[in-house]
Parts: structure tokens; sequence; C-alpha cells
């Protein structure tokens, strides 16, 4: 499995080896802290749909003569590239500062001609050979086998997302025959990024840098990422244009050709028949509405490096989140003390607390966990506990073989002899040592000498007959069915002796107290972000490594997965074996769990596969690439569906890269910081339900804009149809035109700034190419008949009929003044589905802009040198009483067509 490097030695490399194989080898540093790569990130932000599109009508127009349309359209390209690449640009700088913050050193054995020295070195000139000193706290610079080990226990969550230390030893034995190598849990491997919890001792690097299991899984991240939902949908939404402009731009040409004999003339239209289709300001307002999402929610401490991952956020369905870390504060915390039978009694905690507080090896996170939660307990659980009173007398480490843990204590107010052995460790081996236990039931002495109300005497303690020894075991089943993680309890009386030690013998012959239960705490916010996620209509699905118990009592008290109430007496379960497997697997449980072992046995019935995937709320027993398939099955379901993942660990990487939206922590590991498109720097999972809101924020006003400005766009080229079968001029020049459309969409700058009906937010939304189809069609067309109520006008009250009459200046500027206003306060119609100005009133930007880019369309035609240019002349005084006219009767057919669009298709935006 491993090389081993030639010339190792036990006392260590010389620093000759040691530079020789680091420019072998290279510098052992992490696959995440890869070179920035600007210029590839200006690539990303050029090769946007609608830029390329606009970017090629730029170039048709410029081959045409049409230079202002040439640089105006250039311009928008420009703008909408510099400020996603500056944006995104600042983000990744920020996240890779963020990741390079951290230096680690390391300690290493170096080989001098005196003998070996220990020095310090930093972590990136570790090399393969080296051998390394570890001790608590301390975290492995590469793959390491463990040569020297003292009750040493490192802790893999990052890895493998189980929240309790794994005991390692030295393996000198070699593997068995069809012995399978389990790299995560082998006992002498220690990965890069794992660290040690407790004990310590000598390790040999055998990897680092790029050959580690950690570069291994990160190496994956190089390969080209799959189209999110926002890509996606941009791309269809291309398409759509794109047809639109095969269809329509021919047919003008054609009937613009054929009514007035001037081909040439009839290109250039054409031309600006496919420019009017394409909304111009189109990238300029997505990245509008980005970059100021991406604003709001750095207020809230979070980076965010892609741009596209704010609206891929309003468009999530399901987040997908693992468990350590996320959704759990990753700390041992004291959740239950219990007898045998799981009734509560602080007896077990008490005596715990004094087996912890007073041994002198290494604490671990248990020791931690319960002097913790005794110091800060609002009972009254350290008021017969006296500080000062007990005293130690002898100790029996904790080792990885026997797991126990035993002290030896002389009780307060005696004479010193009289000694009580507490013992606590894995319930097994605790169980292995008892002969009888305590009967919680009967009333403790009320002596005073007996303190803790223990008294280990035969009245007090019942034979552990085999059938209580069951009876014990079931409660703990049930107890690590609930997700807790047990440590048992035990005690004897013994003599105490002068100068007298203490051995593994003397663990014998004791009484069972009692079980203390540890659990992973949630975050104090996650309750309440699962809440606020579920009414935002976000499904979350857990997929951790850790066991499914554990899992599913996360999973319980977030409220994913319906509670089940158990037993809390052995005797009741006993009753009636056949109610004991029911109530281990509640049947609101049931099909809700899947782990690793049951997803890779479903992978040959791919609609099994599929009906697990969609319908299992747990995913438990995870490899990082189950995540990964998980995650594009759960993307595959139901015609397509937006998902994010949420993690931290170098486990969580892949499928943080594969969803459409990965979200990692500053805490989180370096990889998983490199494969995300959203970082919080705060632990605070209520921000993820606030980015949701905010990416739903963005995609609802640049759906705004979007279909606004197409419907508005086509319904232009219907009436454009219209006036080049009939009338024998130009309704519009192709510059006229631009300008038009310049103007509605510069009004529509300010939709990013707008204000959205709350019921826009509560259900996800995407990119939909045909729901864009359907408004571009439906509405667009209405403003057609006010068009041609304006070519009516023209023809029928001032009688321009010809080419050649002279007011074909006014009829342009008629329908000019007719298309802008009616576009632009019709906007206050379109953005809403309710009733403008009452019952849905837009942002005072929104109002400002609109009313001010309506009062410019009015005074261009009175512009000396603008109007000449733009070859429009003043209407007559009699044309506005007509156009408040048109402008009203558009606004009611408008909202009546708004009414029964709504009705009919059961949405609007």
């Amino acid at each position: 499995m491993f090389a081993l490097e030639p010339g190792w030695n036990p006392s260590g490399l010389s620093d000759e080896q040691a530079s020789l194989i680091l420019k072998t080898h290279g510098p052992n540093t992490p696959m995440a802290e890869r070179p920035l790569a600007p210029l590839w990130m200006l690539w990303g932000a050029i090769a946007n749909p609608f830029n390329i599109l606009l970017t090629i009508l730029a170039i048709v127009n410029a081959a045409t003569q049409q230079i202002p349309t040439f640089v105006v359209m250039m311009a928008m390209v420009f703008a909408s590239t510099g400020l996603r690449y500056w944006q995104e640009l600042k983000s990744t700088i920020q996240a890779v500062n963020l990741i390079k913050s951290v230096t680690t050193n390391t300690r290493v054995l170096r080989h001098r001609s005196s003998g070996s020295e220990e020095l310090e070195i930093d972590q990136r000139n570790v090399v393969p050979g080296d051998i390394i000193a570890v001790t608590s706290g301390d975290v492995f610079p590469g793959d390491c086998v463990l040569i020297t080990a003292e009750a040493i226990t490192i802790t893999q969550a990052s890895l493998t997302g189980e929240m309790m230390p794994i005991e390692k030893t030295v393996r000198l034995v070699a593997p068995r025959p069809g012995e399978t190598l389990d790299l995560l849990n082998n006992d002498n491997v220690c990965l890069a990024g794992t660290s040690v919890v407790t004990g310590n001792g000598r390790a040999l690097v055998v990897s680092t840098g790029k050959d580690t299991y950690m570069a291994s899984i990160a190496s994956e991240l190089s390969k080209r990422r799959p189209d999110n939902a926002t890509q996606i949908g941009i791309k269809k939404v291309s398409y759509v244009l794109i047809g639109f402009m095969s269809v329509m731009s021919p047919i003008v040409f054609i009937v613009q050709g054929a009514v007035s004999k001037n081909w040439k003339n009839a290109i250039t239209f054409a031309i600006a028949v496919a420019v009017g289709i394409t909304p111009e300001m189109l990238p300029m307002i997505v990245t509008s509405n980005l970059a100021l999402s991406a604003v709001r929610v750095a207020r809230k401490k979070v980076i965010v490096k892609r741009f596209d991952a704010i609206q891929n956020l309003g468009a999530v369905q399901i987040l997908c989140s693992d468990k350590t870390g996320t959704l759990t504060a990753d700390l041992v915390r004291i959740s239950m003390s219990t007898t045998g039978t799981g009734d509560l009694s602080q007896l077990p905690i008490k005596l715990a607390y004094i087996n912890s507080s007073l041994q002198t090896g290494s604490r671990s996170p248990i020791d931690y966990a319960i002097v913790d939660f005794v110091n800060e307990s609002e009972q009254d659980i350290v008021t017969d506990i006296p500080g000062d009173g007990w005293v130690k007398q002898g100790e029996v480490p904790f080792d990885s073989s026997r797991r126990l843990l035993s002290v030896l204590v002389s009780r307060p107010g005696g004479d010193g002899s009289d000694g009580l052995l507490i013992t606590k460790g894995a319930v097994e081996e605790v169980l292995d040592r008892c002969v009888s236990a305590y009967n919680h039931q009967l009333s403790p002495s009320s002596d005073a000498s007996q303190l803790l109300g223990l008294n280990i005497s035969p009245s007090m303690a019942s034979m552990l007959t085999s059938d209580e020894r069951r009876k014990i075991l079931n409660t703990a089943q049930c107890l690590n069915g609930e997700g807790l993680r047990l440590v048992a309890v035990a005690c004897r009386e013994q003599l105490i002796k002068p100068f007298m030690t203490i051995s593994t013998s003397d663990e014998s012959e004791l009484t069972f107290i009692g079980f203390i239960g540890l659990l992973d705490p949630l975050k104090p916010d996650a309750a309440q972000a699962i809440k606020d996620l579920a009414a935002l209509n976000v499904q979350v699905r857990i997929l951790t490594g850790d066991a499914p118990a554990v899992a599913a009592k996360v999973a319980r008290d977030l409220g994913l997965i319906p509670s089940r109430q158990h037993s809390s007496t052995a005797e009741n379960k006993n009753e009636n074996e056949k109610d004991v497997e029911a109530s281990s697997s509640f049947k609101g449980e049931e099909g809700l769990i899947l782990t690793g072992v049951q997803l890779a046995a479903l992978a040959d019935d791919q609609d099994a596969y599929k009906d697990a995937i969609d319908r299992c709320i747990i995913f438990a027993k995870l490899s990082p690439y189950q995540k990964l398939e998980v995650v594009k099955a759960l993307r595959a379901g139901d015609g397509g569906r937006t998902v994010a993942f949420l993690g931290d660990g170098v486990n969580d990487a892949l499928a943080i890269r594969g969803a459409d939206v990965g979200i990692s922590v500053d805490s989180g590991t370096d990889i998983a910081k490199e494969a995300a498109d959203v970082i919080l720097l705060e632990k605070s999972l209520g921000v993820v339900a606030v980015g949701v809101i905010e990416g739903r924020i963005t995609l609802i006003n640049t759906l705004k804009y979007i279909k606004m400005a197409t419907s508005s766009n086509f319904g232009n080229i219907f009436s454009v149809l219209v006036a080049s079968a009939w009338l024998p001029y130009q309704p519009m020049l192709s510059l006229q035109l631009l300008v038009q459309n310049l103007l509605y969409d510069f009004s529509q700058a300010s939709i990013p700034w707008d204000n959205i009906d709350p019921e826009y937010l509560v259900a996800p939304k995407t990119w939909g190419a045909r729901s864009i189809i359907r408004f571009m069609v439906c509405m667009g067309p209405i403003s057609s008949p006010f068009d041609i109520t304006t070519f009516c006008i023209n023809w029928f009250h001032y009688g321009i009929r010809t080419l050649d009459n002279p007011l074909v200046t006014r009829a342009q500027t008629n329908w000019f003044l007719e298309g802008s206003l009616t576009q632009l306060f019709i906007i206050h119609f379109l953005r809403t589905g309710k009733l403008p100005f009452i019952q849905s009133r837009a942002s005072a930007p929104v109002v400002f802009t609109t009313f001010g880019i309506a009062g410019i369309a009015i005074a261009i035609p009175y512009m000396p040198k603008v109007n000449t240019a733009l070859s429009l002349t003043p209407p007559e005084p009699m044309f506005y009483a007509y156009l408040v006219a048109m402008i009203a009767g558009y606004a009611l057919v408008v909202h009546v067509a708004k009414t029964f669009y709504q009705l009919a298709f059961k949405e609007w935006l």
C-alpha cells in the first residue's frame, strides 16, 4: 500500500537526506493551496452565453457600419465582465488568504553524529522517511505509520465524520492471507489531516503532498465541474433567444425588402431586430444583481467565491449536510447519567467525576466532558463531592487493550484506610469485571459517613446473574440506538495499605453502578435554521460517515424524522422481544435511513436505487465517493433538482464540488474550502437560510428583467412585422430602435434594488426557459394593438402614407415616444402579480429611475443636435392626449391579461 522511503532510520533522517528527498518529492503542500489563476477566472467571466451572443451581434453591426450600436453592445459586455471578474477575484483572494493564514509546525527527529535530535520544522518541509513525534493536539502532516505508541487515540472526524476518537497501536505482524486493508480503520495507519487526541508516540511519514490519501480526493476536484442549475438555465434561455432571432430576422428582412425595395436598408433593419430581441443589459443586470447580493451576504460574514452560487442558493430544493461540525458542535458532551436499567441517576456521573478529575494520565475528551459537565451543572451535583476530601491512592491508566481506567481513592472523613476503587470504560469490559449490580431502588443509607449515599453492602447490591447482565446490555443497546455513546461505571470497596500499588488484577469483583451517555450536541442555531429552511420549502438530508443511530438521533432532535418512544426499563423490554425490535426500528424511521453498504447493494437495481435516494432522509456510513453519488442522484431526480451541500471535512469535498452550491465553513479543511462556492466565516447555520432568501431575491429580480425585456422586445418586433408589411417607410430607424431599447434597459438598472412580494420567496425558483417563452409570447403582443393604433394615427390623422412624405420623422417620433413611455410605465405592472402602487409598491430606486428615464425620453425630441442625430422631431401637442389614453388603456389591458395569465398558468414571475 505504501512505498517506504529508502534509507529511513528510526532515529530520523539526516539534514542532507531530508534536503535531497524534499527536492525529489517537492514541498508538503496541500492540493488546496493551488496558485491563483486570474487569467482563467477572467475567461470564466467572459465566457458567459449572453456575452458571447452580444459580442457576435456587435461584430455583425460593426461589419454593416453600425458603429454606435457596436460600441454600446461591447460596452455592456465589458461592464458586466469587469464587475463579475473583480468581485470573484476579490472573494477568491480572500478565501485563499483564509487557507494560507494557518501555519503548522511539526516535530521531527534529525540524525546527528552525536545521536538523534528532536526539532520543530514547518509542515511544508516534512518529507517521506521523516520520523515525527506526536502528542495530544498534533496534526499528522502526511500519511504515517506508527512505530511507537502510548495510549494514543486520534480523531478522524474530517475523514469519516465519526466524533469519537479512534484507538491506534503499533502493528508488528503482517496481514493475514485474504485480509482486506481498510485504510481508515487500520490499527497503525494515521492519515494526513487527522490529529492526536490522547497519548503520544512516534510515526514514520510514508507519503506527503500530492501522494496522500487526502490528495487523492483533492485530485478529483481538478476535473471539470458539471454545469449547475443557473448555468443550465442561462444556456436554455440563450438558445431560445437565438432561435427567435433565427426566425424573426429573416422574416423581417424579406418583408421589409419586398415592401420598400431597399434591400440594403432591409438588412440593416433586420440586424436591428435581432439586436432588439436580445436584452442588451442582461449580462449587466445579472452581474449587478449578484454583486449586490454578494455585498449583502458579506455583511453576514460570508465569502461568495462564485457569483452563480447566489442564484443557485435561491433555486435550492434540497440541502444535503454533513453532521459532524456542521449540524453538531463536534464536541463530546454529557447527555445523561443512568442506572443499568435506564433510570436517571446522578450516582454514575458523581463517581465518574471523581475518576476523571483525579486521574493523572492523558485526559480524553470524555474526561473533559465529565469534569466540565459537573463543574458547569446548575444542579447540586458537587455538593457532596468535597474537592479536597477524596485523595487518590493509586491509578491504573487507560490502555487500548483493556479500554478501562481505574482510580483508587480514600474516602473523606476516614483514617485513609477505607478506600473506593472507581472504574470506568467500555460497557462490555466493565461488565466482564462485575459480580454484582448496585440497587438504586432501595433508599440509600442516611449515615453521614456513607458519602454520596453509596453503600456497597450485600443488602444494597444484587448478584449479577446472566439475566441481569442481559438486561444491562439491552439497556445499553437501546441507548446506543438513541445515538448515545456509553461509558460504564463500576466500583468496589478496598482496604488501603501503606505503600500499596494497584494493578489490572485489582479490577475485579466490581459492583456495576450505571452508564454515562455522551453525544455531540447540536449547534445552538441548528434546529431554528432547519425550521427556517423548511419554511422556505427547502428539504434537508443528512449525509454522514458516522453511525446510523448517531445520525438518527441528530435527525430526531432537528425534527427531520419522527421522534420515537423507547421503554425506560429493561424489564419492559424483556417482556416481549418482538416489541423490543419494533421499538428499535420505529416505524416512523422505517425506510428513512440508508447506510453505505445498503446503498452499494442497490447499485444494480436503478429503480430501487432512485426510490431509496428520493425516500431517505439520513445516509450514514458513507464514503466520500458515495456522498458524491447521492448528490448526483438527488440532482438528477424529479426532472432535475437544485442541490446544495454543506460540509467541512475532507470526506465532504467531492460532494461539495458535485453540488449546485457547495458550502463550507472557515474552520473546515483546506480541501473543503477550496471546493466550496460559499464559505461561512461564522458557524451559524442561520446564514444559510439568509443566503437562500438573498438568492431568491436575486433570481426573482433577474427574472423580472428578462421577462419584461424579452416580452417588450418581442412585442416591438411583432409590431415591426405589421409595419413592414403595411407602411412604405421604416416605422423606426435602427438607431432609434436601439436608443429606445437602451432607455428601457437603463430604466431597469435599478431592478436589483427592487422590492419582492413575500409570496415569491417561499418556494425555490430557477431559470425556466419554458416559463420565459410563455411569458414573452402571451404578454409581448399585448403592446402591438397600441403600436398599431399609433400607426393608424400617423396614417389617418397626420396623413403620413408615403416614403417621401416630409412628416415621416414625426411618425417615427410618435412611435418612439409611445413605445418608450408604455414600456417604462408598464414596468410597474409587470414587476408584480398584484395591483401596482396599491397592493405592491416598487422600491424608491425603481420609481425614480422609471419616471426619470420617461422624462428623458420625452425630452429627446426637443434636444438640439440629439434630435438631429436621431432623426426625431417635436410631436404635435395633440399627440400627447392620444399618448395618455394609450398608456392608460395599455395598463388596463395588461392588468386584465395578467389576471387571466395567473389563473391559467398558476405563476407570474
